[in-house]
């Protein structure tokens, strides 16, 4: 019997750039330790002269020599019987979901960007991974009343486009009518913030998001105003980095009622828009792969053979994470390393598991490289993300389906992170 096909958005999570060129900008590397993709003003990828490969980008500044935005790039891909490992989904493609099938002639995306960084808590080095103290300080506290902190949210509201007939949209101050705004007062010094950026199509209805152009200004005057004090937590000042959801719907004519009919991609992704990055081929030394792993294990009981309760590691504990209270129980008592363990004794040797996510709202893990697991069979294996790398390769749904779902840390009254990119 057959399955009903299951649609993805690839990559889960999508890291755009900041730039000052206006126009200029490139793709953002799908593969690790490459090189960012060159690209037209549409943003359709610059090939080689036999039209197979994709072309590296040249140049990261433009003839006036300033930064190149890049574009995270965004994609469908559809897992069926056919392609269990999945196949990127093409406009003309036979599609079926809902009790519906027809032929793919759209992909309408909405992707939501805002900046809640004036409003939220100050940084504090690793402080907030796990939830915030009731007394931590917030940023910019000396302004309390609730309608005017909510004024410090830079929100543009979210913005459609697709390949029919609304191919780009603007995240800026008057770039959303139906939208009630808030953006910071103009007259920021030095630069105000009138954009967070832009969302488009390219000629095959994949969605590329562009973030803002690098300003930040400052509302506060008077003797030795604006000022910074402090890298990450001076009050009054506001930038255009951002980050949000993406999520997409596919839309099929179908022959049977000669109509249109919808599908809505089950899971969003997640774009962030951050700093510039001049050195794509050099991986980090912490990658966002192992940041998610280490806070799997000491937070969410996802290694309780390596990391747990004092005494179990002979006959590790079993911790639902999505329970919280058998969670917070397992939190609370006496957890420790396991002084026996040996690296590398569960490893599954040369199984690799291509691109996998799996989203609670708007967790992320994808898989892009060799799976490792636990000595214990039923345990999943371990997927990696890269961080510099986002459109992980779609593969082995299988590998990564028991992997506990691990919740971004949001702020209250929207999803957008803390601290900067």
């Amino acid at each position: 019997m057959a399955t009903t096909p299951r649609y993805q958005i690839h990559p889960a999570i999508g890291i755009a750039r900041l730039g000052d060129s206006p126009d200029e900008f490139y793709i953002s590397p799908e593969h690790p330790a490459a090189r960012p993709v060159d690209c037209d003003a549409r943003g359709n990828p610059k090939r080689t002269p036999d039209g197979i490969k994709e072309v590296p980008v040249a140049t990261f500044k433009d003839a006036d020599g300033r930064i190149k935005r890049q574009a995270a790039r965004f994609q469908l891909y559809v897992y069926d019987d056919e392609h269990p490992d999945g196949r990127a989904l093409k406009i003309g493609d036979r599609i079926k979901g809902g009790g519906n099938a027809g032929t793919l002639v759209d992909i309408v995306w909405q992707v939501y960007l805002a900046n809640k960084k004036a409003v939220w808590y100050e940084f504090r080095g690793l402080s907030g991974e796990t939830g915030y103290a009731a007394d931590h300080r917030r940023r910019n506290a000396d302004i309390t009343e609730p309608n005017a902190r909510q004024q410090l949210i830079i929100d543009p509201g979210p913005q459609i486009v697709n390949l029919r007939d609304h191919r780009r949209a603007e995240f800026s101050r008057d770039g959303n009518p139906g939208y009630a705004t808030t953006f910071p007062p103009k007259g920021l010094w030095p630069k105000d913030i009138d954009t967070l950026g832009t969302a488009m199509t390219d000629d095959d209805g994949r969605l590329l998001v562009l973030g803002g152009f690098g300003n930040s200004g400052s509302y506060k005057s008077g003797v030795g105003q604006p000022r910074i004090d402090n890298y990450a937590n001076t009050d009054g000042w506001f930038d255009d980095t951002a980050d949000g959801s993406v999520t997409a719907r596919l839309v099929m004519f179908s022959e049977d009622v000669q109509s249109t009919r919808y599908i809505d991609v089950e899971y969003p992704a997640w774009v962030i828009c951050g700093y510039p990055r001049y050195a794509p081929e050099m991986l980090d030394m912490v990658t966002l792969d192992e940041v998610i792993e280490d806070v799997a294990i000491q937070q969410f009981a996802y290694r309780t053979d390596l990391y747990g309760t004092a005494g179990t590691f002979k006959d590790p504990q079993k911790i639902d994470p999505h329970n919280d209270g058998e969670l917070n129980f397992w939190r609370d008592g006496k957890l420790e390393w396991n002084p026996d363990y040996k690296p590398g004794s569960g490893a599954i040797s040369g199984r690799s598991c291509s691109a996998r996510t799996s989203l609670t709202g708007s967790a992320i893990f994808c898989c892009n490289r060799t799976c490792r697991t636990t000595s214990r069979s039923a345990a999943p294996s371990i997927p990696t993300v890269s961080a510099n790398s986002p459109s992980c390769r779609p593969g082995r749904s299988s590998a990564a389906k028991n992997w506990p779902s691990i919740a971004i840390r949001s702020a209250p009254s929207g999803r957008k992170r803390s601290n900067p990119p």
